[in-house]
């Protein structure tokens, strides 16, 4: 079993590879991809190097793992942003609430973790990103199928809805997280791309 190098590493159990990733992940969130090394992961958890690569065949390998973790992180925003909209009696407009809910908070995910969402849909690796980012795409298209059950969307949309969706609000997101936008004109740019989707996706802007 491998053990620490000193008192007070971010590493328990043995569980080394759980351990480099989240240190990895807090070393891009507060300087960037650039901060990202196996040998000051393996610092920040208190192992050697060597031990790192027990679990990683290569620094891509560990950054497509952090990938992961962050596009996860970013679904469960969108879930509990969802979760928190207050039910309405209408339920057109409860799922058009709920739909703008998880488009905001993927918005303010880039905005506040901007140098994580930077790296959350890099294909590292060669590693596959299934349908644009798991847990974030489940949520777009089960809030899609309500679209089309409640008739506010028609069926023959059911494919593209989902990608007209997502391409319009991650572009947004990117030059949210590269800084392109002034805060102060964020409100405007949330609003004409959220009034373009719902044209794109009920033919009107509701």
């Amino acid at each position: 079993m491998l053990t620490p190098k000193r008192k007070g590493a971010d590493y328990h159990h043995g569980d080394v590879k759980r351990a480099a990733v989240l240190a990895g992940r807090n070393l891009i969130e507060v300087g960037g991809q650039p901060a990202l090394g196996i040998r000051r992961v393996a610092e920040k958890i208190g192992v050697t190097a060597p031990a790192i690569y027990r679990h990683f065949r290569s620094l891509e390998d560990l950054l497509g793992e952090i990938s992961q973790t962050v596009r996860n992180e970013l679904g469960v925003v969108m879930m509990v942003r969802q979760n928190n909209v207050i039910k309405h009696r209408d339920q057109k407009k409860y799922e058009l609430a709920k739909f703008e809910a998880i488009g905001d908070a993927y918005i303010d995910f880039a905005d506040h973790h901007p140098l994580l969402f930077q790296v959350a849909f890099i294909n590292h690796d060669n590693q596959k990103i299934d349908e644009f980012g798991e847990v974030s795409w489940l949520i777009l298209t089960e809030s899609i199928d309500r679209f089309i059950s409640l008739g506010m969307t028609p069926k023959s949309k059911r494919e593209s809805a989902p990608l007209i969706a997502w391409s319009a609000v991650h572009g947004l997101a990117t030059l949210v997280a590269n800084r392109a936008i002034e805060p102060s004109d964020l409100p405007f740019f949330r609003r004409s791309v959220m009034n373009g989707v719902q044209d794109a996706l009920f033919g009107k802007i509701l």
